[in-house]
Parts: structure tokens; C-alpha cells; sequence
């Protein structure tokens, strides 16, 4: 029998951090990604700089500024 395994990814940051690799500037700040730029979008990933700041998927652009 074999035995099953599960591993959990965060996906969610992985986008994040593909956008701070990019833009070494952005390395080390808080980032969240958009679909759109307006304020009653919302983040569809974020870092986890910005994370420590309680911004998670889902989160509205007006509160994540």
C-alpha cells in the first residue's frame, strides 16, 4: 500500500515574489498583485512583507493601501 503525502504551497506569494524578482526594488517592501487598478478591486496574491501587514487574497485595494 502506499502512503499518501501532502505538501501545501502558497502560490499566492509565489506570484508576489516573481513581481519582486523582476524589480529588485521591490525587494524586501510589502507587494500585492491586482487584477485591476481601482479601488473597490482586490489583491489576488500578496508577499509576505505584505502579509505582515494583514493584507491577504481577497483583501480590497482601498484597504490594502
Amino acid at each position: 500500500m502506499t502512503i499518501f503525502r501532502t505538501i501545501y504551497i502558497d502560490m499566492d506569494a509565489f506570484f508576489a515574489s516573481v513581481e519582486q524578482q523582476m524589480d529588485p526594488a521591490l525587494r524586501g517592501k510589502p507587494v500585492a498583485i491586482t487584477a485591476v487598478d481601482e479601488k473597490s478591486g482586490c489583491v489576488v496574491a500578496a508577499s509576505y512583507e505584505a502579509k505582515s501587514y494583514s493584507v491577504r487574497t481577497g483583501t480590497r485595494v482601498y484597504e490594502a493601501r
